[in-house]
């Protein structure tokens, strides 16, 4: 018995399913490092704006916290980099299966 052949037109349908899902996850991701880079960044602002308490602003330098802040913020610019970059692969890839997809249709026209 000879297997089957898939519909191609199916096949181009779930290509292009997993690349909207790819897509929407990727920017999920970014979403969530531009929140974390920007809850960092209030964070250290916060240490500023508490400048009235000049020794706990003493302490906190001296324990690195503003420095480890400062890491932790470039770190988070890193990975929103990496996720942007991520975002426009997806996008890439759902841009070439919504074309093949318009492509089949138009060859069964």
């Amino acid at each position: 018995m000879a297997r089957r052949q898939p519909d191609l037109q199916k096949l181009v349908s779930l290509k292009r399913q997993k690349a909207e899902q790819n897509y929407l996850a990727a920017q999920q991701a970014h979403a969530g490092a531009q929140s974390e880079s920007e809850r960092l960044s209030e964070n250290l602002k916060a240490i500023d704006r508490d400048t009235a308490d000049v020794d706990s602003l003493i302490l906190s330098h001296q324990q690195g916290h503003a420095r480890k802040l400062i890491r932790d913020i470039d770190v988070q610019h890193e990975r929103l980099d990496e996720e942007a970059r991520q975002v426009r692969s997806a996008r890439e890839v759902l841009q070439r299966a919504f074309d093949s997809e318009q492509r089949l249709k138009r060859a069964k026209e």
